[in-house]
């Protein structure tokens, strides 16, 4: 017959070993739960270095070359004094020109421009991107778009949207330690975006036993030994 201090001592050999397996992703979880509650997030977001969209009344534009499956328009400036017009449709965003005509790509010097009237980062570098990758900076973003950021600072740059040149993203070292414990946090270290994987699954599993068993303990454990 197993007596109290048999049961006793089999809880607290369970407990210490599910508690070894668990020790490095708890202390994960708290060091990063730290950081996110007292990092400043528009910092971690970059919204520090944006500028204040043109504005402006914008001209009258026709665009014959629209569909009428088209589900919205809207009007922005582009480069300095150009008017274009995005258009959303079934098959995805169009872009055209104050003449009606579709829009290319920015060229490599005038995302740049854009780099500047967006951000305060005075870029002088743009690089063209078209490939998505697992857990890249950019993920989510439309693709392709353009990079751009300063030589003398190229840990933090933004990424613009290929056409509009929107600044759809601010990337920053700040941003990058965030990104790294959130893959910490949730457990996902390649895309870094689905919270429910099977290792936080099981690991929240685990760390429940561990506090069962070690609340266990304390009721197994005599009182003199408590």
């Amino acid at each position: 017959m197993t007596t109290r201090f048999e049961r006793q001592r089999q809880v607290r050999r369970w407990h210490r070993r599910i508690a070894l397996l668990c020790a490095a992703q708890l202390l994960a979880w708290t060091l990063s739960g730290v950081f996110f509650a007292f990092i400043d997030i528009e910092g971690v977001r970059g919204s520090d270095h944006r500028r204040a969209p043109q504005t402006g009344p914008l001209p009258e534009i026709t665009f014959p070359a629209v569909s009428e499956s088209a589900s919205s328009l809207k009007m922005l400036w582009r480069l300095p004094g150009e008017a274009i017009v995005s258009v959303e449709t079934e098959k995805g965003g169009l872009w055209y020109g104050s003449d009606g005509q579709a829009l290319a790509p920015l060229s490599a010097s005038e995302a740049l421009v854009m780099g500047t009237l967006g951000t305060d980062l005075a870029p002088n570098q743009a690089e063209w991107i078209e490939t998505a990758e697992a857990g890249a900076e950019y993920r989510g973003a439309p693709l392709p778009l353009w990079r751009v950021y300063h030589s003398d600072h190229p840990s933090t740059v933004a990424y613009l949207h290929a056409t509009s040149g929107q600044v759809l993203a601010i990337r920053n070292t700040s941003w990058r330690w965030w990104d790294f414990l959130w893959s910490l946090h949730i457990m996902d270290y390649d895309t870094r975006d689905e919270i429910g994987t099977w290792l936080l699954k099981l690991f929240s599993l685990l760390a429940v036993v561990t506090a069962i068993a070690g609340l266990g303990l304390y009721f197994l454990s005599p009182q003199r030994g408590r």
